[in-house]
């Protein structure tokens, strides 16, 4: 059976519209760390809107300096367009003081939600689907190795994005085929892109591969590769088509192959549901999967005034046995609530844009992955 996973680089235009809404829910937490953040980001050409709620301490967000940092970080300047110093930035946020009577109640639910937390038993891949994995490893380092070198910085441009194509038998991998939209230069040949990508795509292959992924590199070939499959890509980012914040819900949980409660985790603050809860299930799975079984499905569901979810459900998978588990063999209600979730996955310390970036579920130094 194949499995299919996608990535999408920090110069897409909506990762820039989500990394500007994580990059305002971390100023406004460490600010105060009860602040109450919902902020939408909307990118096209060199227009950039937000909107939304923060209630935080007594100081303004300065969103423009988040929003050019983004666009810098990302790699824009110079042959990339927009030019981060001359983005129009348009705001419409309702931004206050957190009232008192808000701060009260912080550690309830201020929302309806189902979130899903999941994990695979193969550790190579930080126990999350092999096809998902890869292609968000793909996608990091080949950024960083495209972005660390002047010459290929000014060739390839920040947006670009993968998709993995493969099979796994037992704990290797067998690919199909790897997938690369990335932005060019005018005119640069098809082959010059080949001669000039595919050895860093070998290179980190091969670092998967020793890293654990076993056929990561030894099941590809140069035929495998799909390299701007539809022709030049000369004019992308925003400059090509807008983007918006929330809408690579699938990219930033699980894949395709796992389904996801439905709530986007950026532009929200660690409060709500939609982030610590999605956090807390996936601490829980990776806690089963710990203990044996192949597969764990957490399913966390909430109702507005919550201080706990009232839906706690887990099923396993052992040897292509489902089996539900128990109530009582899971933690108790109070181990999911907001406040002690917050408490111990230190939610309120956190660089949500570099979380984000780095991958919500990725990294094994994350405390929900520990």
């Amino acid at each position: 059976m194949k499995h299919h996973a996608e990535y999408v680089s920090p110069g897409h235009p909506d990762r820039l519209a989500d990394a500007i809404a994580e990059g305002i829910v971390t100023a406004a937490i460490r600010q105060r760390p009860d602040s109450l953040v919902g902020v939408e980001v909307a990118v096209h050409r060199d227009a950039v809107f937000i909107d939304g709620r923060i209630a935080t301490g007594p100081r303004r967000i300065d969103t423009e300096s988040i929003v050019r940092d983004v666009y810098r970080k990302a790699g824009y300047g110079g042959p990339w367009i927009p030019e981060p110093e001359r983005l129009r930035i348009t705001s419409d946020l309702c931004e206050e003081e957190l009232p008192a009577e808000e701060a009260d109640i912080r550690p309830f639910s201020d929302d309806q939600n189902i979130v899903i937390g999941y994990a695979c038993g193969t550790a190579a891949t930080n126990h999350l689907p092999p096809a998902h994995w890869i292609a968000g490893e793909l996608g990091r380092r080949l950024f960083s190795l495209v972005r660390g070198d002047v010459n290929l910085a000014s060739t390839f441009g920040p947006d670009f994005k993968i998709l993995s194509s493969l099979e796994t038998k037992g704990d290797s991998v067998i690919w199909d085929r790897l997938v690369l939209s990335i932005l060019h230069l005018p005119g640069l040949p098809q082959e010059e892109q080949h001669r000039l990508l595919l050895p860093l795509l070998s290179t980190i292959l091969s670092e998967l591969e020793t890293e654990g992924v076993t056929g990561a590199i030894t099941s590809f070939d140069a035929a495998n590769l799909i390299l701007n499959g539809a022709g030049e890509f000369a004019t992308g980012g925003p400059e090509g088509d807008n983007g918006l914040s929330g809408k690579k819900l699938v990219i930033d949980h699980y894949g395709p192959s796992v389904p996801i409660g439905g709530g986007a985790l950026s532009g929200k603050d660690p409060h709500k549901v939609d982030k610590c809860g999605a956090l807390r299930a996936r601490q829980l799975a990776k806690h089963l999967v710990r203990h044996g079984v192949d597969e764990a499905t957490v399913t966390l569901g909430w109702a507005p005034g919550g201080d706990a979810p009232f839906l706690i459900d887990a099923v396993t998978v052992e040897g292509g046995v489902r089996i539900r588990l128990p109530r009582q063999e899971l933690p108790p209600d109070d181990w999911f609530a907001i406040r002690n979730s917050i408490r111990d996955l230190e939610l309120t310390e956190r660089d949500w844009q570099a979380d984000l970036l780095g991958g919500y579920f990725a990294q094994t130094t994350h405390s929900w992955e520990r």
